[in-house]
Parts: structure tokens; sequence; C-alpha cells
């Protein structure tokens, strides 16, 4: 079977944000993106013409977790691939919760070419999952940790005596 793809056509069109990143992962800018879909941008609220000489860096913040981004960082130099979920942020500066895949991509040789990450915004299913726990126990740290974070000024129920 003979098929010809428009790779970037496919690129453009999947649901799931895709980055594209080069593979300097030293020094305090890290990887330079490449390549961002439009997923990816429709996630984060960037424009594909902002993204000249940047990093992913840009989406982390105040509630990144760092021992799930020192992990990512581990897991590429090693040339594994890594699954985490953190929170990030768009660039308006809201929240998401973010799951994603991050791996070499290799050309002909034995070294990394490209490092491409699968990115999703899994917050509204975070959420419900946080809400379910709150209902269960309504003292739930986690579960009212994440929304202080999603919704900074809600306010919380009053708790018993």
């Amino acid at each position: 079977m003979q098929l010809k793809l428009d790779w970037f056509v496919v690129l453009e069109n999947l649901r799931r944000g895709i980055l594209v990143t080069d593979v300097n992962l030293e020094g305090p800018r890290g990887p330079r993106i490449i390549y961002a879909n439009r997923a990816w941008l429709e996630m984060t609220g960037y424009q594909r013409d902002e993204l000249a000489g940047l990093t992913p860096r840009i989406l982390q913040g105040k509630h990144s977790d760092r021992a799930v981004l020192a992990l990512l960082k581990e897991k590429l130099l090693k040339r594994e691939i890594f699954h985490g979920q953190t929170w990030n942020y768009r660039k308006d500066g809201r929240p998401f919760m973010m799951n994603w895949y991050c791996y070499p991509v290799y050309l002909e040789r034995s070294t990394p070419a490209y490092y491409v990450a699968e990115q999703e915004d899994v917050t509204e299913m975070e959420s419900l999952r946080m809400r379910q726990r709150l209902l269960v126990n309504p003292q739930d740290a986690e579960a009212n940790a994440f929304f202080d974070i999603l919704h900074p000024h809600r306010k919380r129920a009053k708790q018993p005596d």
C-alpha cells in the first residue's frame, strides 16, 4: 500500500498539542521551540510568530512541580520516554493542568535530533476527580489545593467546629 501524506497537515489537525524542540537541555534557556501545532497554540494562547527563540519553560510558573520537571530532564538525558503531569500557565497567566509525553526523535544517527512533546490540557478531567474527592471529604488537602490554584479567589466551605 503506497500512501503519500502531507505531514504538516496531519500535525496541524491533531487534537493533542504537539511541540517540537531542539535537543539543547543545558543552560538557563534550555531547548528552543521549533514547531507548535494548532492544538498547542489554542491550549496555551500563544501565536506561532511569538515562539521564535523561546523555550517550553514559558509555560512554567509558581505551581509547576519542579520534581516533575527534573524528571523530564533526567529521562530525556537518558533517551527515555517521559510521562508527567503538572500545572502550567497560558500566555494570559491562567493555570491549567497539563499531562504530557516527551521523547527524543532520531534521524539516521544515534543521537536525538529533536524532542517531541504530546501535550494535553486535563484540567477539566482533574476538576471532576477533585470534586468527587471533596464530596467524600470536604477537608481533602490535595483537592482543596487544586482548586486554590485553579480559582485563587474562591471561598472555601466553612469548616465545622
